[in-house]
């Protein structure tokens, strides 16, 4: 493990694959080591859920990402329980910070506890780890989906 920087174990709700997820790594590779996991699958409005039913498999994955290699981790579980896999399994201790997001839509109101991504950060707080849920607002029919039409940038940079 790369100790010379914050260690910041990166998640969210809309799975491995979201571009959000990725905003988020590069703004947040300026200032720490940066452990990618996230769930295998979508998995919004999981809320802190820990269901019987997530198998807990992490598929360990190398992504490209304009032009970056990652080593990243998958899960098989909620954006919960992929933070408890990703401090107790993947790295081993606890990280300096939880970032979960960028998440495709906001979380505000009286539902944000449904959010998976307010879920990943309340699970990182419970294990006395400092952590921020980030979201950004987009059309409606964009929420459940990885599209590349929405912009990130202002969201990582805020992030």
């Amino acid at each position: 493990m790369n100790q010379t920087k914050p260690q910041i174990l990166l998640t969210n709700d809309d799975g491995i694959e979201s571009p959000g997820l990725w905003a988020a790594a590069e703004a947040l590779s300026g200032i720490g080591y940066v452990w990618v996991a996230a769930p295998r699958d979508q998995a919004s409005s999981t809320g802190r859920s820990l269901p019987l039913s997530s198998d807990g498999r992490i598929s360990i994955q190398q992504m490209t990402v304009h032009g970056q290699e990652w080593t990243v981790h998958a899960v098989g579980g909620t954006p919960a329980q992929t933070v408890q896999h990703g401090i107790l399994e993947i790295i081993g201790q606890k990280p300096d910070l939880v970032v979960s997001g960028i998440n495709y839509g906001f979380n505000l109101g009286t539902a944000v506890t449904i959010s998976g991504t307010v879920g990943a950060a309340m699970e990182a707080a419970a294990f006395g780890v400092p952590s921020l849920a980030v979201s950004l607002e987009t059309d409606q029919k964009q929420i459940y989906t990885h599209s590349r039409d929405v912009d990130f940038s202002q969201a990582a940079h805020f992030t």
